[in-house]
């Protein structure tokens, strides 16, 4: 019951702040909104970048580019293409019924063919029959700059050219 009588008196001063606001605000004069006048954005003025350096690296090439004989059934699903200075790379999606990390090592190897005149490339290995998930991946440093792209920041990780890894 007490309960109930503080609940009731909580209300009636709600009411009586609501209604006291509103009485308030009445008194005051309606404020239109006024719409700004609208000015021409002023050119940003920047330098053209200056041209970079070419790495001293530029013209190493890490691991072998040629294709393996016998290569599992694979196809780019999405390919995106960055190019970050002197350094091109590319994230690939690659659609492939293959799950070992044998046969992910063969794609790479023959997409680092397909790819060589990229510094970089990293690729998300996918099989859409089944549910459409990460089932491994590989990145693909074709020069030294191209590992230093990927994070490498010692150069290339290892001579092959390539790191492969097959997920679970």
């Amino acid at each position: 019951m007490l309960r109930a009588a503080v609940l009731a008196l909580l209300a009636a001063t709600l009411i009586i702040l609501v209604s006291a606001l509103a009485v308030w605000q009445a008194n005051e004069p309606v404020q239109t909104l006024r719409t700004p006048a609208l000015e021409a954005v002023p050119e940003a003025v920047r330098p053209a970048p200056e041209p970079r350096e070419e790495s001293r690296f530029a013209k190493m090439r890490t691991g072998s580019f040629q294709r393996p004989p016998r290569v599992p059934e694979y196809r780019v699903l999405e390919e995106e293409v960055n190019q970050d200075g002197n350094t091109r790379a590319a994230r690939l999606l690659v659609d492939t019924r293959s799950r070992s990390e044998a046969d992910y090592e063969l794609i790479t190897r023959d997409l680092k063919a397909r790819y060589a005149g990229y510094d970089a490339v990293s690729a998300e290995f996918t099989d859409t029959a089944d549910l459409l998930g990460y089932n491994g991946g590989a990145l693909i440093f074709n020069t030294p700059d191209g590992a230093y792209y990927m994070g490498y920041i010692y150069g290339p990780p290892n001579t092959r050219g390539y790191y492969v890894q097959a997920a679970g």
